[in-house]
């Protein structure tokens, strides 16, 4: 009787944390916060439009984004470890009655969602640098004078 009466307190917790539709608070909260930000980016645009484009692109950049490149491939091979690690104690322990509700591992979902992050950083650096930057615009607006700004590594960072 004892273990019937976890399920039900498990199951009405996760109905607690969720809405009706499935989303946390805080999948709700990121969804708001997306669509403030991408509406001031909208009314930032139209407001002040694009600055000018950089046509000297710094050489060091271009470099830098190749080592990364190297750095993000060894950290997305550690998250593809935790993942296989992860598999690996499902199928060693799916036999087992008692762990089968632990058996979940909510660790594998943030390595799901760290190896998404890792392949976009990924992909931004591989633009960054094979094609010498990418597309660079002046940041008028920065302290100490005009710097260049290069989007691929604004997306990376967003």
């Amino acid at each position: 009787m004892q273990k019937g009466a976890e399920e039900v307190k498990e199951v009405k917790k996760d109905e607690i944390v969720k809405g009706a539709d499935g989303l946390t608070w805080t999948m709700v909260a990121l969804l708001v916060y997306c669509g403030i930000t991408s509406f001031g980016l909208l009314i930032g645009l139209m407001a002040g439009g694009v600055s000018p484009r950089v046509q000297n692109v710094d050489v060091h950049e271009v470099w830098h984004a190749g080592t990364a490149i190297l750095l993000v491939c060894s950290a997305a091979m550690t998250e593809m470890c935790f993942l296989a690690a992860s598999s690996a104690n499902r199928e060693l322990l799916k036999d087992v009655d008692e762990t089968e509700d632990k058996i979940k591992l909510p660790g594998s979902d943030d390595s799901w969602l760290t190896l998404a992050e890792y392949c976009c950083k990924l992909l931004t650096g591989a633009y960054i640098w094979w094609f010498s930057g990418g597309v660079v615009h002046e940041d008028a607006l920065a302290l100490g004078g005009s710097r260049p700004v290069y989007v691929a590594r604004f997306a990376q960072w967003s």
